[in-house]
């Protein structure tokens, strides 16, 4: 968090937050937040209709999040542990549900009453990939987790990362683009005079 996010929440008098996970599935949009309980959104740009969030409290994990930066693009793992066997045949069998799925996470400030103090700010997005599934079983317990590997918008394994700025990365990007045309024609030793000579 920035100092000057941490100030505004001071001032607005909300010392809470929670995080809030909403996916563009196939059959319907899945919804949860790292609270407990049910919880009701309104409408916004990414969840257009609203709906309820489900709680799952402490048992899942969003990993810290960061965006594109210098070309590398970053995939992250989100987990729910101690999943019950419905939600595990669920990620079991629904690998076409979830691939390429649109992936938002978003935070809601809470005053001290637990009653947000603003609308819910989307953070994130990603492209979701296919959920991974883990039994471990001990004599003691049986350890249920799922995870699904979201990639940021410019993670994909089937393509090269674009990191360049060559003519041809340009316009794998944005075919009709001419920006970045005469980039071959500079080299290290190039030296541009502004404005051109007459």
């Amino acid at each position: 968090m920035l100092p000057d996010q941490a100030a505004a929440m001071s001032a607005m008098g909300a010392p809470y937050y929670s995080l809030f996970f909403y996916m563009e599935a196939a059959s319907g949009p899945v919804r949860a937040w790292l609270g407990v309980g049910d919880y009701p959104l309104p409408a916004d740009d990414v969840d257009t209709v609203g709906g309820t969030y489900l709680g799952i409290g402490l048992v899942g994990d969003i990993p810290a999040l960061s965006q594109l930066v210098g070309g590398l693009a970053e995939r992250v793992q989100f987990t729910l542990n101690g999943a019950d066997e419905q939600t595990l045949s669920l990620a079991d069998g629904s690998a076409e549900e979830v691939r390429n799925a649109p992936v938002h996470v978003g935070i809601v400030f809470f005053g001290t009453d637990w009653q947000a103090v603003d609308p819910v700010a989307w953070l994130w997005n990603g492209t979701a990939d296919v959920p991974a599934v883990d039994r471990q079983a001990s004599e003691e317990q049986i350890t249920r987790r799922v995870s699904l590997s979201v990639g940021s918008a410019f993670t994909d394994r089937t393509r090269p990362q674009l990191s360049y700025y060559t003519d041809a990365d340009q316009r794998r990007r944005s075919p009709t683009d001419t920006f970045c045309t005469r980039v071959s024609r500079y080299t290290v030793e190039s030296t541009i005079t502004w404005p051109a000579p007459t």
